[in-house]
């Protein structure tokens, strides 16, 4: 080996320490959020609805893979004991909910009542600032900008003489922008093992899924829009370091 490919391998080595991968898992739970639907009619007419949809608590899980920028970090204290270090990840999360609401229009004394459960898949990308100390502890905050993959499986709305608006078994698919805030703590279990604390909230843009009328809705097409979502998120994480 000639010294130019023994340096370029040192430089390799030297890259691959700063990086890290974790496995993480939570739950969230959404604030209420405004509803509206549009129902089309063959005769040309349409019909809104406005109302409030309440998701329940729901369960989320992914992996991330990232690496620090410590040559980077700023010293924060005159005697450098801690230090701001920005690191950055790909993250990729899913989540699963189920969600009931009630929905009103001029047209009737009654409210509609809906249900069903969103899968969401979503690939981000999240910066971060490591608070690093002589401590195990380390505090950490970020935010993260993605894209949210959401599909609604099973929605059913019923009327207001409980018969069913929509044709059972549909899943109706959806794309937006969504956000993140993030704060939490690393705490150093062993050499190269984390153990990630962290509280969340997230951002989800509107979002507009389409489902078939039933035979006895009237309607032949259902267009539901959901406004800004936001949830609060509690979850852990073990990761691994490839430094000591």
């Amino acid at each position: 080996m000639d010294k130019e490919q023994a340096m370029d391998g040192k430089a390799t080595k030297t890259w691959a320490k700063d990086l890290f991968i974790g496995f993480f898992s939570g739950g969230f739970w959404p604030s209420v959020s405004r509803t509206s639907a549009s129902a089309y009619f063959p005769t040309g007419r349409i019909e809104h609805a406005e109302g409030y949809t309440q998701p329940h608590a729901g369960y989320f899980g992914g992996l991330y893979l990232g690496y620090d920028f410590k040559e980077a970090a700023i010293g924060l204290f005159s005697d450098k004991r801690w230090k701001a270090i920005p690191a950055v990840a790909f993250v990729l999360n899913y989540g699963q909910i189920s969600s009931s609401g009630f929905s009103y229009n001029s047209l009737s004394a009654t409210p509609s009542y809906a249900n069903g459960t969103s899968q969401s898949f979503i690939p981000e990308i999240a910066g971060v600032v490591n608070f690093s100390n002589a401590t195990r502890f380390v505090p950490f905050v970020g935010v993260t900008l993605g894209a949210a993959l959401n599909w609604l499986i099973d929605e059913s709305i019923l009327g207001p003489h409980a018969e069913e608006l929509l044709v059972p078994g549909q899943s109706s698919f959806a794309l937006a922008f969504t956000s993140k805030l993030i704060g939490g703590l690393a705490v150093r279990l062993f050499p190269h093992w984390d153990l990630i604390i962290a509280y969340t909230t997230r951002f989800i843009a509107p979002m507009d899924f389409t489902f078939q009328g039933s035979p006895q809705a009237g309607f032949h097409t259902l267009v539901s829009h959901s406004g800004w979502y936001q949830d609060f998120e509690g979850w852990g994480a073990i990761q691994y370091n490839f430094w000591p």
